[in-house]
């Protein structure tokens, strides 16, 4: 049995301790695949090379990075540097992980045009190297985990033209839970879950079914819309997003915290 986790790469996410709760499940006999973001050291980076990070947002509302040629540079580097730093931590915690280029397994057709809002106004993009993904090297991911050991992903792809795209992390994490069949994808960030009212942590939506997941998107603000994305993507038994910060959090989110994105279940939910 598989399991797949997204911890994210933004500010506020904690790290540290899902590490080190990962690594103990992993040391329990648990077979997990970590993919991780990298957007916050990928913007400090920018930063520091004075390329600022720019984001394009579409018409129906879905934020992310214009990674034209430079920005891809920048961010491969961010990653690689996040990648490295986790693989490490992992190997200090008694886990013999390996770390993987999103380019090793994920592969993307790149977009030849994007259509953004800018100032109001509807523009074409045609200088960006994001992409969509197309597949997912299941069999090396298999190989790594038969052989005892935790595949470490960054979140980057290989395209048609053999170059680096920039793909959204939640959607690499719902690809490969559905290519390796997972039991589970938890999405781990720096908020509790979806939330009704942004502003009210006691508006956590606790269970939806997969099937009625039109019933909650519009709940959704900013990254939380690619996470419900990536809830429908990866069609697992459940897709858990949860909250990073707390002790214990993978332990946390797989008790029942957060929201909690299952295949089948008859229910009501509360307040709708």
């Amino acid at each position: 049995m598989t399991y797949v986790l997204k911890l994210g790469g933004g500010a506020g996410v904690e790290h540290r301790r899902v590490l080190e709760n990962l690594a103990a499940r992993v040391r329990m006999g648990e077979r997990w695949v970590l993919v991780h973001g990298a957007s916050d050291a990928a913007n400090r980076l920018a930063e520091q090379v004075g390329y600022p990070a720019q984001t394009i947002t579409t018409p129906g509302g879905h934020v992310s990075r214009y990674s034209d040629a430079r920005t891809i540079e920048i961010y491969a580097a961010a990653a690689g540097s996040v990648n490295q730093q986790m693989t490490a931590q992992l190997a200090g915690l008694g886990v013999q992980a390996v770390g993987l280029g999103g380019p090793n397994v994920i592969r993307a057709r790149r977009h030849d045009a994007i259509r953004a809002l800018r100032n109001g106004r509807q523009v074409i993009i045609r200088d960006d190297y994001s992409g969509a993904i197309t597949g997912v090297d299941a069999a090396l991911l298999n190989t790594l985990l038969l052989a005892g050991r935790l595949p470490v992903v960054a979140p980057l792809a290989l395209g048609q033209a053999n170059e680096r795209l920039n793909v959204d992390g939640d959607l690499v994490a719902a690809n490969i839970a559905r290519a390796m069949d997972a039991r589970a994808l938890v999405i781990l960030s720096n908020v509790p879950g979806l939330l009704r009212d942004v502003n009210d942590r006691d508006s956590l939506v606790t269970e939806c079914a997969l099937t009625a997941l039109s019933r909650i998107e519009g709940y959704a603000q900013g990254r939380m819309k690619k996470k419900l994305m990536a809830a429908a993507e990866a069609n697992a038994d459940r897709v858990i997003l949860a909250d990073s910060r707390l002790d214990a959090p993978l332990d946390a989110a797989l008790a029942g915290g957060g929201t909690h994105i299952v295949r089948e279940v008859a229910y009501a939910l509360a307040g709708d």
